[in-house]
């Protein structure tokens, strides 16, 4: 095994899971890779591993996979195995409460909620990648950290207390081929010979998958076709945000299904940075920057890459402003998430959480305040068993 080449995939759900059955089942990884497989649930996070293993073997390869137990909640012992196995990449997937756990509320409990948006439920996607990186410093190492919840905001939030990670991926980042399969049919080209450089937020990466459109959120984009700008081709003066297009792909809504493409993202990225390849992703959370844009990867190489026509500034108030859609009005520079007032208001009136903005020193705290009152609502409304049992609020 050369050094340098130890992945720790920290929390091995549903997308955790398909990110290490994908880096054992890509040989141009597989063979010069270690996979170090960590979660709570002992038993079970054993048996995955045997699972990746063993399928593997199958398809005539023999990947080098190690399970071991971690508790982010518990930061000095996360620390001690950190030290211990010293990782060069640790991609960050495990979360408090999983985005599915909402979809079985009933449907007309769920709209209702669904207008906060994803920033208030942010405590219990920070305090976890927060731990981790509590943990990255109290360790004295230095690996790469690939950030899967919620990157669009956490990576900022953790950059205004000086503990960014690396990147983030997902979001935005799995809208690209997508566009691309437009592009390629409505100009009759291959997928590989179309290009993108696109900056936005999670909001925008969401509608689009959904409605086909950004549902009013800014956004960036620029498409080449063997290097000639076909923008203007596909989405004359933003039409993606005005009216959306008719023929943007439809997946699978099945989470699992749909953690695939996540799944693929993140592979990209481990890829891109492991192997130097120096190819440029759209990912979101660079160096602790709000939402997504096209980012040029290698080792000690994290560079957003702009077209002339915007810079780096003004991407960023695109993004800024996508994350007030997404019920995020501001960070503050000690780290201080506040809400949007919509945002603030539907989670007081239907949870009766009255939380208008936090710090991520508290993150814990208030994860376990929301899991309280969501629960309590979710015994009201009928949320099945499953989902309850899934809610932090211990």
């Amino acid at each position: 095994m050369n050094e340098g080449n130890k992945v720790m995939i920290a929390g091995l759900g549903s997308v955790g899971c398909l990110v290490m059955e994908m880096l054992s089942r890509d040989p141009t990884l597989s063979e010069w890779v270690k996979i170090i497989g960590a979660d709570v649930a002992k038993e079970m996070g054993q048996r995955k591993v045997n699972l990746t293993i063993a399928t593997a073997a199958k398809l005539g390869l023999y990947p080098d996979i190690e399970f071991i137990n971690m508790n982010l909640l518990d930061v000095d012992s996360t620390a001690e195995t950190l030290k211990k196995y010293d990782p060069d990449l640790i991609f960050q997937v495990a979360t408090l409460q999983s985005w599915w756990v909402r979809e079985y509320l009933p449907e007309n409990e769920r709209k209702k909620l669904a207008e906060a948006e994803i920033g208030p439920w942010l405590p219990m996607h920070l305090t976890l990648p927060y731990n981790l990186m509590l943990a990255v410093k109290k360790a004295g190492i230095n690996p790469y950290v690939v950030n899967a919840s919620v990157p669009d905001v956490v990576c900022p939030t953790l950059a205004r207390i000086g503990m960014a990670p690396t990147v983030g991926i997902g979001n935005l980042g799995e809208v690209t081929p997508l566009i691309k399969m437009v592009v390629s049919k409505r100009l009759g080209v291959p997928v590989r010979d179309v290009a993108l450089f696109i900056v936005g937020a999670h909001y925008v990466c969401y509608h689009i998958e959904s409605e086909g459109n950004t549902a009013g959120a800014p956004y960036y984009l620029r498409i080449f076709v063997n290097g000639k700008d076909v923008t203007q081709k596909i989405d004359p003066d933003q039409k993606l945000k005005r009216e959306g297009w008719d023929d943007i792909p439809q997946i699978p809504e099945d989470p699992i299904m749909l953690n695939t493409l996540t799944a693929a993202t993140v592979v990209k990225v481990i890829r891109a940075i492991l192997q130097d390849t120096k190819e440029i992703v759209n990912t979101p959370g660079p160096n602790g920057l709000p939402g997504a844009y096209p980012v040029r990867l290698g080792r000690e190489l994290v560079a957003v890459v702009l077209p002339e026509d915007i810079t780096l500034e003004e991407a960023i108030k695109i993004n800024e402003e996508g994350n007030r859609f997404d019920g995020i009005e501001k960070i503050e520079d000690d780290g201080t998430i506040v809400f949007t007032d919509k945002s603030y208001e539907v989670m007081r009136r239907i949870l009766g959480h009255d939380v208008k903005r936090f710090n991520v020193r508290d993150s814990q705290r208030v994860a376990r305040e929301l899991g309280r009152a969501f629960r309590s609502y979710g015994e009201r409304v009928g949320l099945p068993g499953q989902a309850l049992n899934a809610i932090y609020a211990r």
